[in-house]
């Protein structure tokens, strides 16, 4: 059997021809989905340059009518209003301050080092090529679940078109506002940020060019109050849950083999993501994506990714490790697919998983999520 993850099929987003964005069915029904932005006046502030600052307390006249509601004691709207707002800056030649959420709250003592998108990114791409777990790496925050989280829900079969569209408008926006869809179990809202962007080193994009994670990165910042409070199980605020986990030990790691990894991965594609406890083989209190696991003849690995987008695990089947003499070429190719992800994931034996992770669990679609987002949690095709 072939590897499990899922191939999805992004392609790049072109700011003047809108049905190459992602779409996003639930602002469609708000008549603020991605057709909305061909109008020539948006399309005019998307690739203008204004150059005077306006505040997001100062357009509380636009916010009013988009139906603001307090959760978790951050406002979001039940109507998105980015692109109201959008045609109000562009009138003003101007572009957004989110003075709700101003740098002394990113993290404690405040973040002195910050800089908007247009000023450290020299030629802007939201999305260079769709978004995939190793766009991004974990730097100097401690935020390794959150980044695995993230990761996991990008290469989910019904996470990833979720997230894709979760970001509006999906390009590069010189009035620097973005709304970040949150989906609370049946109920949607559209959290606002700016593109003021901490330069401190909390991550890194693969693509120098390329911004998308940042933007997700700051929007649950500002919903959990702080960089510092990013953690794992944010997944839920893309209409993916996960089960508990489910303990495995030499006793019963054959029988959760087959009860459990082969219909998580091979059946189901799915992925999820595990934290270490006092782990030899890996990194010791860390979280990892968990991306397929596969057998042949008596051997079963398990393929990892770590969210600093770096392998550092150097036990039997790493990279390059002697152990993948025992099996030919073409089962490489076929089955575990070695090349994939730029060299950035690993397998490793799975009694040594048990070892070093002896949990396992699965991420799935919410049932309750609104049907519009339903329709597209699934790995086909968002862009035209």
């Amino acid at each position: 059997m072939k590897m499990s993850v899922v191939n999805f099929s992004d392609k790049p987003v072109d700011i003047a021809n809108v049905h190459t964005w992602p779409k996003s069915p639930d602002r469609d029904l708000i008549a603020c989905g991605r057709d909305a932005y061909a109008e020539k006046t948006v399309q005019e502030a998307l690739n203008g340059d204004p150059d005077k600052a306006v505040k997001l307390s100062e357009l509380n006249d636009i916010l009013a009518a988009c139906e603001p509601f307090n959760f978790k004691g951050v406002t979001l709207y039940a109507k998105d209003p980015v692109l109201a707002l959008i045609k109000a800056l562009s009138e003003k030649s101007a572009y957004l301050v989110d003075d709700s959420y101003p740098p002394k709250q990113w993290q404690s003592g405040g973040v002195n080092n910050h800089s908007r998108i247009k000023d450290f990114i020299e030629s802007p791409g939201m999305f260079i090529k769709g978004i995939e777990m190793i766009d991004m790496g974990q730097l100097y925050l401690g935020n390794c679940g959150f980044v695995s989280t993230i990761g996991a829900i990008a290469s989910h079969p019904e996470g990833h078109n979720l997230l894709f569209s979760a970001i509006y408008p999906p390009v590069y926006n010189p009035t620097g506002i973005y709304s970040i869809r949150i989906i609370n179990q049946s109920t949607v809202g559209y959290l606002l940020i700016d593109d003021d962007l901490p330069r401190v080193s909390f991550s890194a994009m693969e693509d120098k060019n390329e911004f998308w994670y940042y933007l997700i990165e700051k929007a649950f910042a500002k919903l959990h109050g702080s960089y510092e409070n990013l953690v794992g199980g944010n997944e839920i605020y893309f209409g993916i849950e996960s089960t508990a986990n489910t303990s495995i030990n030499q006793g019963n790691q054959d029988r959760i083999w087959d009860e459990k990894f082969i219909d998580i991965f091979k059946i189901k594609h799915h992925v999820t993501y595990q934290g270490t406890g006092s782990s030899t083989d890996l990194v010791s209190g860390h979280a990892y994506l968990i991306l397929d696991a596969q057998q042949w003849n008596d051997i079963k690995l398990v393929r990892l990714h770590n969210p600093w987008n770096v392998v550092k695990y150097k036990g039997p089947y790493s990279p390059d490790a002697a152990e993948w003499l025992n099996i030919p070429a073409d089962v490489q190719n076929d089955i575990f697919q070695n090349n994939r992800f730029e060299g950035k994931s690993f397998w490793m034996p799975y009694d040594l998983y048990v070892k070093n992770l002896p949990k396992i669990s699965d991420m799935y679609l919410s049932k309750i999520i609104p049907d519009s987002l339903k329709s597209i949690a699934n790995p086909s095709p968002i862009q035209e």
